[in-house]
């Protein structure tokens, strides 16, 4: 029953996306790293950004829209649309004084508690959803502090950025290796973000970024932490297809307006954090090109990823990324995404050299906003574990399709808090779900309550 039902939800918002594509077109997110969240600056266009640091000059993060729902926007004009970027909360900047026009710091951070109900039951869950993966449960998802340095974007100058995460999240995106062992599920610590970052103004007018630490990766478009994803919930892609963080050596070269091109060295593995003895060299880059001259209203994105995954077996993983972001109109946008891997070695445990893992994902987020204060998202997506292995890529049960709608708001009446309530149906072909993995369907209800200062 609740796969019929959640079945007829996935038609009706495709349904509502593909009809809204026919109307008449512009406008909506991206990230320098991975995600898409409206930039109201300019007039709701997606912009590349990334999740973990800090947007605009600093190192691209997502922008959402400034100023409170009922206010009219700083130039005196209509409110602006979406939640409002957490470094532009400036609660905590204004009150350690870094409140001028270019500050030698940007310092500001978030809280995020959410609760989960959940058909199959409390206890951990670790298919589906993540990372909100016990049910019936209140937790801490995230304590955030970032401090950063702004770069200048048009001279030489240098930065760094340092992302402190705390909770339950904390606890599930912590180091693969090189970090001290974290055993409670429910609170971690650890960096997702440590690096130091330069802008060389060579070889174009955009110039070239360059990076070194660690780092939050361009893989796939969402984020991780709280304000750089729609949903409370993650996709699957995210959470099994994606290395997450990474410690190495990026450059991002803006050739243009439309084109950027990213390159990566990742050292140690999948995840790890200045382990660097753990698995050879990987590679990331990823194209990024905007098929309109004003780049603002179709984003084409290629990443590829590929090296040693890990820690216990020699073995490559190989990921590929192809995603299309659509600004349909001011208020309607969508983020279109497949995305597939090819593994010879998980990263948790040994495995004979016939190990193979193989992996494909599509989803579709459509959003919109209805208001100022309050935005609508769905999310439709197919997940296909081919050869049951481990991370990256398998759920450990071959040959199963697994499935999930999610609708939900996000309402922010103010620029420091976001509530959104969400429902997600998931379902597989075989037992999945649940505590002890004996359901193929689930329905799951959650609310959190971002606070950003």
């Amino acid at each position: 029953m609740i796969r019929r039902q959640w079945s007829a939800l996935a038609v009706a918002a495709l349904i509502t996306g593909s009809s809204s594509a026919q109307t008449s077109l512009p406008t909506q997110p991206v990230k320098s790293s991975s995600i898409v969240i409206i930039d109201s600056t300019s007039a709701g266009a997606v912009r590349q950004v990334q999740y973990g640091e800090k947007p605009s000059s600093v190192t691209g993060e997502p922008a959402p829209a400034e100023g409170e729902a009922a206010a009219l926007g700083d130039d005196g004009g209509a409110a602006p649309l979406g939640p409002t970027a957490p470094d532009k909360v400036n609660i905590l900047q204004s009150l350690l004084g870094f409140d001028e026009e270019k500050p030698p710091l940007k310092v500001f951070g978030w809280i995020d508690p959410d609760y989960t109900y959940r058909s199959t039951g409390h206890g951990q869950n670790n298919i589906a959803p993540v990372m909100n993966r016990f049910g019936d449960e209140f937790l801490m998802r995230e304590i955030v502090l970032n401090v950063n340095k702004p770069m200048d974007t048009k001279d030489w100058s240098w930065g760094f950025n340092s992302t402190l995460l705390a909770g339950s999240d904390g606890a599930f995106l912590q180091p693969t290796a090189g970090w001290f062992k974290q055993t409670d599920p429910r609170f971690g610590i650890s960096f997702t973000d440590l690096n130091v970052t330069a802008h060389l103004p060579i070889l174009t007018e955009g110039g070239v970024d360059v990076k070194f630490g660690r780092t939050t990766t361009v893989l796939g478009p969402m984020g991780g932490l709280a304000p750089y994803r729609y949903f409370d919930s993650s996709d699957y892609a995210w959470y099994n297809l994606e290395e997450g963080r990474y410690t190495g050596l990026s450059t991002n070269w803006h050739i243009s307006k439309q084109l950027s091109w990213f390159n990566a060295i990742e050292l140690g593995g999948w995840g790890s954090f200045f382990d660097f003895g753990v698995a050879g060299p990987c590679y990331l880059g990823q194209i990024n090109y905007w098929f309109d001259e004003d780049a603002k209203r179709t984003l084409f994105t290629f990443t590829v990823l590929t090296g040693p995954t890990g820690h216990f077996s020699p073995g490559n993983t190989t990921a590929v990324e192809t995603t299309i972001r659509q600004n349909w109109t001011e208020r309607l946008y969508q983020v279109v995404s497949f995305q597939m891997n090819y593994s010879k070695a998980p990263i948790a445990f040994a495995v004979p050299h016939s190990y193979q893992e193989r992996a494909y994902d599509v989803y579709s987020y459509q959003g919109i906003h209805l208001s100022c204060a309050l935005d609508f998202n769905t999310r439709v997506e197919w997940y296909k574990d081919v050869d049951g292995g481990g991370y990256p890529g398998g759920f450990g049960i071959p040959k199963t399709n697994y499935g999930e709608v999610t609708l939900g708001f996000d309402y922010h009446p103010y620029k420091w808090i976001q509530l959104r309530p969400e429902i997600r149906g998931d379902f597989a072909d075989h037992p999945a779900f649940g505590r002890n993995m004996d359901r193929e369907d689930q329905l799951s209800i959650a609310i959190d309550a971002l606070v950003k200062f």
